[in-house]
């Protein structure tokens, strides 16, 4: 059998039992649903934007002094945003994020660690510019808005003792204290749910039928054995005469 047979087999037998493949379906759709209402927490977001800058031109921007004191704004910027990922790795540091923490615990009276601060932000650059935005998300929206606010102090703070402070940064968006949840995403994850279910719907049906070594018809069987079927003794037939076999039985015994 070729390839374009297989597969037309396949869709004729998941089409045979779509009923099934949309129950499974559905069944997934409401698991999925049931699982991120139940056991998904909420979450609140606070985040901050970043510009980093060369503050003045004459600071060293390579061997030349020279070339430092003659750069342009683009140069300036091309450079900022050249290490921007050096920077991003600082503020990925234990020390980095313990220094967070131990500012944020003097003010508010908390005990945050640097595991908590370092596994609550995520740091993106944003494309093709010196811009870089610092998101915070946890279970609490004091805690998210309290680190979000002390990272606008940090991070200035460390990039101007950092490199010999070549690159400064400026607080482009503040933090805002989140008012309400992030949102569970319940269309997607039941989406996700009811498409997960047809497959292992799928996958059972087409596993069954390939794990099943009955002879199904006359195709079945000159495919099986390579060899074309002559006839066929008829169901109807076959219970006939057992029904006379029976009733002979019956006579005999009488």
């Amino acid at each position: 059998m070729n390839i374009d047979a297989n597969v037309q087999k396949i869709l004729s037998l998941l089409f045979k039992k779509w009923i099934i493949i949309i129950l499974f379906a559905i069944i997934g759709a409401i698991l999925a649903g049931v699982y991120t209402h139940y056991f998904t927490t909420l979450t609140y977001s606070s985040s901050v934007e970043f510009l980093a800058y060369v503050q003045d031109s004459n600071k060293e921007l390579s061997d030349s002094t020279n070339a430092a004191q003659q750069a342009s704004n683009t140069s300036k910027m091309n450079y900022a945003i050249k290490m921007l990922d050096t920077y991003i790795e600082l503020f990925k540091t234990n020390e980095f994020n313990q220094t967070v923490a131990n500012e944020i615990n003097k003010e508010y009276g908390t005990s945050y660690t640097a595991g908590q601060i370092k596994g609550s932000i995520t740091i993106e650059p944003v494309a093709n510019t010196a811009m870089f935005k610092i998101t915070v998300i946890t279970g609490d929206p004091d805690m998210s808005y309290q680190i979000a606010h002390q990272l606008e102090k940090s991070i200035p703070s460390k990039m101007e003792t950092a490199n010999n402070g070549m690159v400064s940064a400026s607080v482009e968006d503040i933090a805002l204290k989140a008012t309400t949840s992030e949102s569970l995403g319940y269309s997607k994850k039941c989406l996700f749910g009811f498409i997960a279910g047809a497959v292992l719907a799928a996958a059972y049906i087409i596993l069954r039928d390939l794990l099943d070594i009955r002879v199904k018809g006359n195709d079945n069987l000159s495919e099986r054995y390579g060899i074309p079927v002559l006839g066929t003794i008829p169901e109807f037939e076959l219970k006939a005469s057992a029904a006379k076999a029976v009733n002979k039985e019956k006579g005999e015994q009488k």
